[in-house]
C-alpha cells in the first residue's frame, strides 16, 4: 500500500486499508499454486507502454474498449494488452486474478504491473498500467480519458490510498490463467456486483 511514504499516522491508517482489502469478499486473493514471475516476463509487460501511450487523449466512455468508442479502465487495459497478445478478461475485477501478485510497494512494481483500486470496503472499480517512475497510464472517469498520472500528486493521494492489489502480466499463457471468478464469489458473499462494468476512479478531478 506504499506505507513507507506516509507519516506513522497515515501508515496505520493504510495498514488497516490493507487488512480490510483481504478480509472483505471482494480481496482477490489468487487460489491455487501461483504463476511464477521471472524475468522475461517484466521485459515483456514493459512492452505495452509505447502501445498504451498512443491512446493518451482518447475519451473516457463507460464500457467502452476500443479508440473510436472511447475507453473505460479495464476496455482500455485489455486492449493495450490484446496488442501484445495477452487475452484480459473484461473487468478490472476479473483481472485482477490474471497473471501473479505483486506486492503493493515502488520497490517491487515494474512497468507494465496492473494496479487495482477499490474504495474501503466495496469492490474493485478501476485498473490502471504502472508505467514507471510512480506514474499510471489509465482510462480516468474523473481525468475525462486516457492520461499519465502521477501517484505522488495530490490527486495521486487517492490511487496511493485505494490501491488494493497489483497484478504482473506478461505472457499470453499468464494472461489466460484466470485462477478465481471474483465477480461470482463476490456475488455468492452477498456483495452487490449487480453493475456490469467498472464505476472508474474516485480521484480528484485534475
Amino acid at each position: 500500500m506504499f506505507s513507507h511514504l506516509y507519516s506513522a499516522r497515515e501508515a496505520a491508517s493504510l495498514l488497516l486499508l490493507a487488512v480490510g482489502a483481504c478480509a472483505y469478499p471482494g480481496s482477490p486473493v489468487q487460489s491455487g499454486r501461483p504463476f511464477p514471475t521471472i524475468p522475461s516476463t517484466s521485459r515483456s509487460a514493459a512492452a505495452v507502454i509505447p502501445t498504451a501511450e498512443r491512446y493518451i487523449g482518447v475519451k473516457y466512455t463507460w464500457g467502452g474498449n476500443t479508440p473510436s468508442s472511447g475507453f473505460d479502465c479495464s476496455g482500455y487495459v485489455k486492449y493495450v494488452f490484446e496488442k501484445h497478445g495477452v487475452r484480459l478478461p473484461r473487468t478490472s475485477r476479473a483481472q485482477a486474478s490474471a497473471g501473479a501478485r505483486v506486492p503493493l510497494d515502488f520497490a517491487a512494481l515494474r512497468p507494465g504491473d496492473l494496479i487495482m483500486f477499490a474504495n474501503p470496503g466495496e469492490a474493485i472499480s478501476h485498473v490502471a498500467i504502472y508505467a514507471g517512475d510512480r506514474k499510471i497510464l489509465h482510462s480516468s472517469k474523473n481525468g475525462a480519458g486516457v492520461r499519465y498520472d502521477n501517484l505522488m500528486t495530490n490527486r495521486g493521494a487517492w490511487y496511493r490510498q485505494n490501491a488494493v492489489v497489483a497484478r504482473r502480466v506478461g505472457t499470453e499463457a499468464m494472461g489466460r490463467g484466470i485462477v478465481r471468478d471474483l465477480v461470482s464469489e463476490l456475488r455468492a458473499a452477498g456483495v452487490r456486483v449487480d453493475f456490469p462494468l467498472d464505476l472508474g476512479d474516485f480521484a480528484p478531478r485534475p
